[in-house]
């Protein structure tokens, strides 16, 4: 099947069709395996997506009440600012997709120069107006490039939403400084839990979710952007997915496989739905 969009990794227009969902296509590049929307939309379409009822709205596509998982989401969010740090200490962070600031106001508490880029004027506004943090809404790949100026950039379940992947990480890269951190996390469209549950995974989510990448097609990405692969490991979460309209696990099955322990041991072996990648800048 060819469609209108090209591959954003390999540039081929040989797409195999995977899924249809919700009218849209998604298709599955023969040459690389790049898994994504093959109807392309404009970033300004996509950007009509995330009104107010997308972060607060439990009846809408989204995340349904992102100003009440603030406690959740900081805790998670510390723990991830001391892996960075491991790497690469304190310095100047920049995040794509900054949300509401949770992460942003997390990294100043802890003594990092923060700014953020998120093109939703309902979650710019709350980090703006309630954190006081510096949030642009221009796409990074479309700013003037402020060259070696950040220590690490952070995309948190971002680079699926893009309109154009490879531009932002390109992007990423000129920004950083030699040594600089590029993290960022996303589905992982080979993990179990995406393929057990096939079209009704919860994260096979379009027009939202443009990209699903695998651990090989996004280490090919940020290999040919100019990064070095660190680490990519996993949430812990193996083949339950909760919020699927068809759940693949039995019951007392899933509640095994989501335990302490279970996801304890998950994460210590890298495994799970979510990938979290941690990549340096190339010398």
């Amino acid at each position: 099947m060819t469609d209108e969009r090209s591959c954003d990794l390999c540039g081929s227009r040989r797409h195999a069709l995977v899924y249809e969902v919700d009218g849209y296509p998604i298709v599955r590049c023969e040459d690389c395996g790049l898994v994504f929307v093959g109807r392309a939309q404009t970033a300004q379409e996509l950007a009509g997506f995330y009104d107010s009822a997308y972060w607060e709205d439990p009846d809408a596509e989204g995340y349904g009440g992102y100003a009440a998982a603030e406690e959740r989401k900081r805790h998670h969010f510390a723990g991830l600012l001391a892996e960075i740090e491991a790497m690469r200490g304190r310095g100047d962070l920049l995040e794509v997709g900054s949300a509401y600031g949770f992460f942003l106001d997390e990294a100043r508490r802890r003594g990092w120069r923060v700014r953020g880029i998120e093109p939703s004027p309902h979650a710019a506004s709350h980090a703006r107006e309630e954190l006081k943090l510096s949030v642009a809404s221009t796409p990074l790949s479309e700013l003037p490039v402020e060259r070696e100026s950040v220590d690490v950039i952070a995309m948190w379940d971002v680079i699926e939403h893009l309109p154009d992947p490879r531009a932002t990480v390109e992007a990423a890269c000129a920004w950083l400084r030699p040594g600089g951190v590029l993290t960022l996390s996303t589905g992982d469209v080979e993990s179990l839990t995406a393929r057990l549950h096939g079209r009704d995974w919860s994260l096979l989510a379009p027009p939202w979710h443009q990209f699903y990448f695998s651990r090989k097609t996004m280490k090919r990405l940020l290999a040919e952007a100019g990064f070095d692969v660190l680490r990519v490991g996993g949430d812990g979460n193996v083949g339950v997915d909760a919020t699927s309209a068809r759940p693949r696990v039995p019951q007392a099955a899933a509640k095994v496989l989501a335990s302490g322990p279970v996801s304890t041991l998950a994460r210590k072996l890298g495994a799970g739905g979510i990938m979290f990648v941690f990549a340096r800048k190339a010398p």
